[in-house]
Formats: C-alpha cells, structure tokens, sequence
C-alpha cells in the first residue's frame, strides 16, 4: 500500500505516505490497528523507492528466475520487501527463541535423524566469526551444499567429519555442523558467546524470507527474485504456527514452503 501511494501519488517521501494512514487497516489477510505506528521505524529501509522514483538504478543487481534484470520498480519493491521482512522476523525471534535458551539451531543432527548435517548459511563477513577449519576450493565454489553429488573433500562427502567446518559454496559461505556436533560459539550453558554479532540467519526463528536470493556469476553478485517464505518445521514455533505463519506469507504476498532442515 504505501509503496503504491508512493510511487502514484503527490508525496515527497515514503515517510509522509506512512503518516497519513489511516490508524485502522484490515485486510483479507490481516488487521492492523496501528499501521503507521507498525511502519515508521522502518522508515530509512524504503530508501530503494526513492531511488525508483528519481530515475536512479537499483543499487544491487537482480534478476528474475531466467536470469533477465527486472524493471527498477520491481527491483525497488523487491529490496524494500526484503529488508522490512528480515526486521520483522528478527523481532519476532527476540519474542519467542532467545529468552527459551533453545539450541535446536545450533547443533548439527542426532542419531535419530536421517540427516547427515545442518547448514548454516552466512552472509558477507560473517564467516570470520567461527574458527575452524576451512574448505574454499574450486571444487567447492561449483557445489551447493544440498547438490545431489555431494562435494567430495580427500575421497568423503564433505560432511563425514566430528568437527563443525567453514565451506565456501557457490553462493557464499556456509557453517556446516555435522552429526552430533555443536556450533563453537555455543556455550555448555547453552547461550551463545557472540549473540550481539551472531549471523543473520541466527536472529530469524527458522523462518527465512527469500524475496530476493543472493547468487553469484561470471558477472559478480547479484540477487534473484525469489518471493517466497521458507519455514523450517524442525522449529518447534514454526510447527505450532503453521497457520499463523501462512497468514503471514499471504499478507505478505510470499509463496510459503514448509520444509524439514534436520528432522
């Protein structure tokens, strides 16, 4: 709504959109009692409209799912839709994971599962924040951790190991915990050492936006136009909050996917 308003009519910012809605707003999919008051601390991440509007380009490269660059205003609403969603989803994260000293995240799988690992994914940077040992091959750089033929590290899968490991895929850099194996920033308390500057992916309840998907090629980064919402049924939130949660995907206009990550 206000990324329409804006573009469409006389306002000299998103910010003066947000002031003048109206304070009751309901939707098919939600009610909101306090729309502005919901909206304006996000208020700098609308910033992309603005540039869509002034003729500027995007600042970031994105592409639909054929790889052709998307129209600047679909860029725009892509970048706002992405960073106003990530917030939300830490926010909700801080209310639910953080005061229960869950770990479920941040161990690799029991015997009991069949999965053999648990991928963390890392955005730009964070892989500084683990020490442990590292795979960045040319190899590695062609796979993508869930590649049906698995990167092969001295003749074995990449996840036969006891130690957690730093691998370097195709789109970026992941965490990979093994079985039975912890995250070496997790305390025997069960509280974690750098929760101030944990990753991205760690302040998210298992629920994951993927408006925009990060990817890499000949011709550098880049971001794919995704829209959808992935959540993680090995959370126990995300099993208790299925229906609320396709709520919010609809509201959001996100194709929702539940998918199990360990169990």
């Amino acid at each position: 709504m206000v990324r329409f308003l804006y573009l469409t009519g006389d306002f000299a910012a998103p910010a003066e959109v947000i002031e003048q809605l109206p304070p009751d707003i309901e939707t098919n999919d939600a009610h909101y009692v306090d729309a502005a008051g919901d909206l304006l601390p996000h208020t700098a991440l609308f910033a992309p409209l603005i540039d869509a509007r002034s003729g500027r380009p995007p600042a970031a490269r994105i592409v639909d799912t054929d790889g052709q660059p998307v129209d600047a205003v679909t860029a725009a609403a892509a970048l706002v839709d992405q960073q106003v969603l990530s917030r939300e989803l830490e926010r909700i994260h801080s209310l639910l994971c953080a005061p229960c000293a869950c770990t479920l995240c941040c161990v690799g799988p029991d015997e009991a599962m069949h999965q053999a690992y648990f991928e963390i994914p890392l955005a730009g940077g964070e892989a500084d924040r683990f020490v442990v040992e590292r795979i960045d091959t040319q190899a590695s750089r062609t796979h993508r951790a869930d590649d049906e033929a698995p990167l092969l590290v001295d003749g074995r899968p990449f996840y036969e190991r006891q130690a957690p490991v730093l691998v370097r895929w195709q789109q970026g850099w992941s965490l990979i915990l093994p079985r039975a194996s912890r995250c070496p920033n997790l305390a025997a308390d069960g509280r974690c050492r750098i929760y101030p500057d944990r990753p991205e992916v760690c302040r998210r309840p298992q629920i994951f936006p993927y408006v925009l998907e990060p990817f890499a090629d000949e011709a550098g980064p880049g971001w794919r136009l995704r829209r959808s919402l992935l959540a993680v049924l090995d959370c126990p939130y995300v099993r208790l909050l299925q229906d609320e949660i396709a709520t919010f995907a609809a509201a959001s206009e996100l194709d929702l996917v539940f998918r199990h990550n360990k169990a």
